[in-house]
């Protein structure tokens, strides 16, 4: 059993090298936890936008489908933030136009390439249209990939996240450049003679129509050929996508979607922002005195250091490597950073990211182990099974699937769909993202697989037909992953196939998911667009190795003890880079980010951080004990408890009413940043080439989980 005695403060060894070991909540039936397969990037896009609840202080109507295509379309672009209503009642857009070439000004020539930035804004309590009753500076979001939606996210979770960090504090959401409603667009499937819905339609049935084509091939050891056939297939769309670009010449957004250029346009928003509230200072000036203070945050504490001028963010996992960069080339911009779910920088800009995964086995070997505890409750469970039979019979699944694909007719648009072996690694890969989520609902897939009972339940092919109209999206999907991921690698990937069978095999004694991780790292083989600006300034090499950098506010790390693709080593070795900085290790975390669990540990770390004027720290040696007594409900038997334990009131005794409303929103903003991560990570990389699996959310517990408490580590 685990310790429930409390949370604990412990120090947090960073001496490690570059390779060390490393809405309510509703009843099980109501929902499904979307996007655990790739072709769910579909659903996302034709379904399910937004996917978070709405505002609880708003409508909740979703938006007509022509009125989503046309908010953006509707905002003219400036070079001032010019806010606009959008979406949900007090919810504001804006599209902000930068440089697409920062060393070509916009005021040099107009004919200069422009960026127009999507941007939305969650007010934060008692906003008026004075721009002074504004906080300071708002907390700006990246949710990772690359390629995330930040726009999106911000309208679906940023009350959520205002629940947690505080309802007074404005949330920034931006589609980072090349992706969503930011334009132009990095879409390789788009010809520039295409315009309007229709150009947008062809190249999205082209788009599908290649992905698609791509699915029997499977994953890179699903066939002896495999592997060749998913390089000869990124050969081919980097060829296609090298087209589009050459097309537009030196004005091509492939070349300017490089992390460094994003950085630049965070800079470029905090900028803007400053200069919207001080237009408005200006005026309130020359009529009258304004009874607020520059010198206020955003939580109305004239204490606090100004942050005016300078960054407050929360990025998540390729965010955290985007929010580095900016500390990195603005140090003394650097107002409050939270980097959480942790990229290591210097892995990132190599070919692969070979030992990314390094933890992905352990997570999922804890799905063995969970559901021999939680027995009946486990859908997959035998009577009288150990997490080794489990584990056997999970294998036994698996390779019975190889040898016959199962075929499921009955289902709806009259069109069969094939389930093979790679579908359900990649939905079992993205489940590790949040086992506390998943697990449960990953059971029952595997039992209705391994009976072939209720499959139809599971399956729903997609039907090309019923996009055959007049459609309009509010994101269109594009291929800015690869623009950002390929662009910024120091080391460019360009191996033969015997070569990427080395990496491959090198990469399977590291984790089984191999496999997954492979044809995502595949995806930037041969890539030839080069980006205007140097690669990445990261690398572990001797002599590239700068001193601390110090940055005008310490950064604070956030990591969980396991992570599927963002391992605990790198959160330790990315606090090393920077002066003063300090880390957060929720020590029974499971999953992609902090999110993956609930710790009042964590979200207090988090308030800390941000409204205190110095980080906390703990001392290097002895322990801090935080007054409360803890519920941890790491064990399978709570995992897979049927009982709706989100509305248990004994798991927040203790805690104030302010401490349980975080609580509560904190566990609300999970489950949406679950969906949206996973759309970030694969959405992008598979887009439909898996048949939709959908896995209805289990009821779980609030998980209240021990961290280690921050300290500087310099």
């Amino acid at each position: 059993m685990v310790d429930t005695s409390g949370e604990k403060c412990a120090p947090v060894d960073t001496d490690v090298g570059p390779q060390a070991p490393r809405r309510q909540p509703r009843n099980s039936a109501s929902w499904t936890l979307k996007l655990l397969v790739a072709a769910l990037c579909a659903i996302w896009y034709f379904k399910l936008w937004p996917s978070a609840a709405a505002p609880a202080h708003t409508s909740t109507k979703t938006p007509s489908s022509n009125t989503r295509d046309s908010v953006w379309s509707q905002i003219k672009p400036s070079e001032k933030l010019e806010w606009h209503p959008c979406f949900y009642a007090g919810q504001r857009c804006a599209r902000l136009t930068v440089p697409m070439d920062y060393h070509r000004p916009l005021n040099e020539s107009a004919d200069h390439p422009k960026v127009h930035i999507a941007i939305v804004l969650v007010p934060g309590r008692n906003r008026t249209d004075d721009p002074l009753s504004f906080g300071e500076s708002p907390l700006l979001l990246n949710p990772g990939g690359p390629g995330g939606s930040g726009a999106m996210f911000a309208l679906g979770s940023g009350q959520q996240i205002q629940g947690v960090v505080g309802t007074d504090r404005d949330i920034i959401g931006f589609d980072p450049r090349g992706i969503g409603a930011t334009t132009p667009k990095a879409n390789c499937f788009a010809a520039d003679d295409w315009n309007g819905v229709a150009g947008q339609n062809m190249a999205l049935m082209n788009r599908l129509t290649w992905e698609l084509s791509g699915h029997d091939v499977g994953l890179v050891n699903s066939s002896n050929v495999a592997l060749s056939k998913l390089d000869v297939r990124a050969r081919a769309l980097a060829k296609l996508c090298q087209q589009v670009s050459d097309e537009s010449g030196d004005d091509s957004i492939f070349q300017y979607s490089s992390t460094p250029n994003v950085a630049r346009d965070m800079l470029s928003i905090v900028h803007a922002w400053d200069a919207w509230r001080d237009a408005a200072a200006e005026t309130a000036k020359s009529a009258q005195p304004h009874p607020e203070s520059d010198q206020m945050n955003s939580n109305g504490d004239q204490s606090l250091q100004s942050t005016k001028g300078k960054l407050v963010y929360w990025g998540f996992s390729y965010g955290t490597l985007l929010g580095a960069t900016f500390a990195a080339m603005f140090p003394d911009s650097v107002g409050r950073v939270m980097l959480d779910g942790v990229v290591d920088a210097d892995h990132y800009v190599e070919p692969v990211w070979r030992d990314s995964i390094v933890d992905s086995d352990a997570i999922f070997g804890k799905f063995f182990s969970f559901c021999a505890e939680a027995e009946d409750k486990c859908a997959f469970y035998q009577k009288g099974d150990t997490p080794k039979d489990i584990e056997n019979r999970y294998h036994d699944l698996l390779a019975n699937l190889l040898q016959e694909p199962k075929i499921v007719t009955n289902v709806g648009g009259n069109m069969p769909a094939i389930l093979n072996t790679g579908d359900i690694r990649m939905v079992l890969f993205q489940a590790l993202y949040s086992p506390n989520l998943a697990y449960p609902a990953v059971a029952q897939m595997l039992q209705a697989v391994y009976t072939g009972h209720g499959l139809e339940r599971w399956i729903s092919p997609l039907i090309l037909g019923g996009l055959c109209k007049d459609l309009s999206l509010p994101v269109w999907p594009d291929d800015a992953q690869k623009a950002v991921m390929c662009s910024d690698k120091r080391y460019k990937l360009n191996e033969t196939v015997p070569e990427l069978e080395s990496m491959f095999k090198d990469m399977s004694t590291i984790s089984s998911f191999a496999d997954v991780w492979m044809g995502l790292m595949m995806g930037c083989n041969d890539w030839t667009i080069e980006a205007k600006d140097p690669p990445m300034d990261w690398d572990d090499h001797p002599a590239r190795k700068p001193a601390p950098i110090n940055t005008s506010f310490p950064l604070l790390f956030l990591t969980n003890h396991y992570d599927p693709v963002t391992p605990l080593y790198a959160a330790l070795k990315m606090t090393r880079k920077f002066a003063g900085a300090s880390v957060v290790e929720q020590t029974d975390g499971l999953g992609h980010c902090t999110l993956a669990c609930t710790s009042m540990c964590t979200i207090r770390h988090i308030r800390a951080y941000l409204n205190e004027e110095k980080s906390r720290a703990c001392p290097i040696s002895g322990t801090a004990t935080i007054t409360r007594k803890m519920t941890l409900t790491r064990s399978g038997r709570h995992l897979y408890n049927t009982q709706n334990a989100d509305n248990d009131d004994s798991l927040l005794e203790g805690l104030s009413v302010e401490e349980a409303h975080m609580m509560h929103s904190w566990s609300q903003f999970r489950r949406s940043f679950v969906e949206h991560k996973m759309n970030a990570q694969f959405g992008q990389y598979q887009k439909v080439r898996r048949p939709v699996l959908g896995l209805p959310e289990l009821t779980t517990t609030v998980r209240h989980e021990k961290c280690s408490a921050h300290r500087n580590t310099q």
